[in-house]
Formats: structure tokens, sequence, C-alpha cells
């Protein structure tokens, strides 16, 4: 199996640890990755992608939407902006490739709107981008399910509670079915049911 580093990490590697005790019989190489693969070169069974998955020779299944909003630190800001417009005055740190120079935004009514703020820092690693927030060195689009215990605790904060970033899907690609053992079906059975919990994805 080859995950995201962050989700894999944090989430995924206890689903796949109950999944191995619950089947002990089932061998698991376990590799973390956030890069494109080629399926068929590396010989895995299934790869779960934030994102996309760029072949079509693939079965590929959704495993969950994930909630993003824009962060910071407490200290960051004075007084939290209360529209799309004042939050982009503020300096950001953004997440390549999910952010570019322009970030939708919608909120619990459906109203959209879209910022252009200037980005301080970008980087392609999440762990990156979550420092450079705690720090206070900009502002950040980020996936609830990897900060949830930073906003318990209050070391981030929802800059616009009523506006969120645009969702991203959670995939778990496969061979078509003739190539799919019974064991990896029963592993795509267990993350179709508990990807869904993490909080922050639905």
């Amino acid at each position: 199996m080859i995950a995201p580093i962050a989700l894999g990490q944090l989430h995924l590697l206890d689903i796949v640890l109950r999944f191995q005790h619950q089947y002990p019989l089932i061998d698991l190489s376990w590799q973390l990755q956030d890069d494109n693969i080629r399926f068929a070169e590396v010989g895995c069974d299934c790869w779960v992608k934030i994102g996309p998955v760029p072949d079509e020779s693939l079965i590929v299944e959704p495993l969950g939407q994930v909630e993003r909003m824009v962060v910071a630190a407490p200290s960051f800001t004075q007084s939290k902006p209360k529209t799309p417009k004042a939050l982009e005055k503020l300096p950001f740190v953004t997440l390549a490739p999910f952010e570019g120079g322009r970030i939708p935004l919608t909120n619990s009514q459906g109203n959209h709107g879209v910022i252009t703020p200037s980005a301080r820092m970008s980087t392609n690693s999440i762990t990156a981008l979550r420092k450079a927030t705690l720090t206070g060195l900009g502002a950040a689009v980020m996936p609830r399910w990897f900060i949830e215990e930073d906003l318990t605790q209050q070391r981030l904060v929802d800059l616009l509670p009523q506006w969120r970033a645009p969702t991203l899907t959670v995939y778990v690609a496969s061979l078509p079915g003739r190539h799919r053992p019974r064991r990896l079906k029963t592993f795509l059975d267990v993350l179709k049911t508990e990807v869904p919990l993490i909080p922050g994805i639905e």
C-alpha cells in the first residue's frame, strides 16, 4: 500500500494496524509518498491519494471529502477578518500543488468568493506549512484532519468560520477486478468504512 505521508502517519496507519491485528495472516508493505506514482512499475495493490489520480487504467474510488479552512496562529492578527476581502490583505503560506495565486472560498449560504493573497512562503510539505503557520508567518489553508488538535488547543484559529476552501477528495486506486485478490477487497472495505470516520473527512 502507498499512502500520503501526513495522512498516512497521523490516521491511516492506525487503520492499517487494526487491520493487521484482525487479519494476522495478511502481510502488508506500508509505503508513504506524496508524489504521483506509476502504479504498474511500483507493483502495489492500492494507492491512497488526496486529489485526482492521473491513471485511467485503475479503478479509482472515493473514500471521503477533506474539509479545508483558513487558519492562523492566534497572535497573527489582532482581530479576525470578517470577509474574504479582509482576509486577502494578510500574508499567506501556501501549499503546492493545491493552492496557487487564487484561493476560492464558499460560505455556508452557498456564496462564492476568490482571494488572491500574497504568499510569503510556498511549500509542497504540509508539515512545513503547519509549522510556518504556527510560528505566525502567515495564514494558510489547511485540512481539518491535520490540525484538529491545534484547533482544540487554540494553537491555531479558524479565521473565517463561515467560509471554506474547496474540499479535496481522498481516493483509493487499485487494479481492475481480475487482478484484485480477496485480501485486497477486504482491506478496501475497511478503508471505505473507517476513512470517513477521521475528523475533518466526510
